[in-house]
């Protein structure tokens, strides 16, 4: 676990993995105000984190769980392509509801939720450091893996993965994962991508019984959005809410009263 060189130079290196620019920003800043020594790394998704893990062997990974194309979980099983011994502590950042999140603190893992607190960070980086000459993440990996195989199947086989799209005489399959918003438009249902809107047949209703709840926030009787997409609250008079959605259009979209409280508790 690379012990040799984080307690000669005093310096741990940890990569940050998210594909939200943003979020990457947010979180080596709290990094760097968290008064320890640390060589600090980043990544936008699972494949370019993989190959900085392999190049530079990081001590601790702070990673996201919710990402477009292969996510956090789809990440841990690719850790077993590399060897053992570099395989870094993973601490997840996440929204997962606590089941996941007890799952986890069996395992020698760590889990910050969103909005991370500097507090917090705290705490897990003094955990991983005490863990400089202790071999339990080591000894606890294959029960990690077991464990989080249990989640991603359970997950897979309880909600909709992916979405059959037709476009003329072809069929899309979009990932769940890559869809930032559904809007309901009289007798169809409008999906949107990030750069892209797609019409289909099912009612949103039908859609929100299929998805996630934990990945996916009823706004408004028209919008089904995709959480980790809503990148700010606003309030209007008088009394009214919006979200507004880090796609690239920033869309705003309107809440209606009786979802309100929901947005709040975000």
């Amino acid at each position: 676990m690379h012990f040799s060189t984080f307690t000669a130079m005093k310096t741990m290196k940890v990569l940050v993995v998210d594909d939200e620019p943003l979020a990457r920003i947010r979180m080596r800043k709290l990094l760097l105000e968290s008064g320890k020594n640390l060589e600090i790394d980043e990544a936008d998704g699972s494949d370019k984190a993989l190959e900085k893990i392999m190049e530079s062997k990081p001590f601790a990974v702070f990673l996201d769980i919710q990402m477009p194309g292969k996510g956090g979980f789809e990440f841990i099983e690719d850790l077993e392509k590399i060897p053992k011994e570099d395989i870094p502590y993973i601490i997840f950042v996440t929204a997962f509801d606590k089941y996941a999140i007890e799952a986890f603190k069996k395992n020698a893992i760590d889990y910050l939720l969103k909005p991370v607190e500097q507090d917090r960070l705290t705490q897990t980086l003094e955990k991983l450091a005490a863990f400089e000459n202790s071999n339990k993440h080591d000894s606890g990996i294959d029960d990690l893996y077991k464990k989080l195989r249990d989640l991603i199947g359970n997950k897979s086989d309880k909600y909709l993965q992916r979405l059959q799209v037709r476009v003329g005489d072809r069929t899309l399959l979009i990932n769940t994962a890559d869809i930032v918003r559904f809007e309901s438009d009289e007798k169809y249902t409008a999906v949107y991508t990030n750069d892209n809107r797609y019409i289909i047949d099912t009612p949103i209703v039908d859609l929100e019984s299929k998805l996630d709840p934990e990945a996916f926030i009823r706004v408004h009787r028209a919008n089904l959005l995709a959480v980790n997409r809503i990148s700010e609250i606003r309030r209007q008079f008088p009394g009214k809410l919006s979200v507004v959605l880090n796609d690239s259009a920033k869309t705003i979209v309107p809440v209606g009263r009786n979802y309100a409280d929901k947005v709040r508790d975000l």
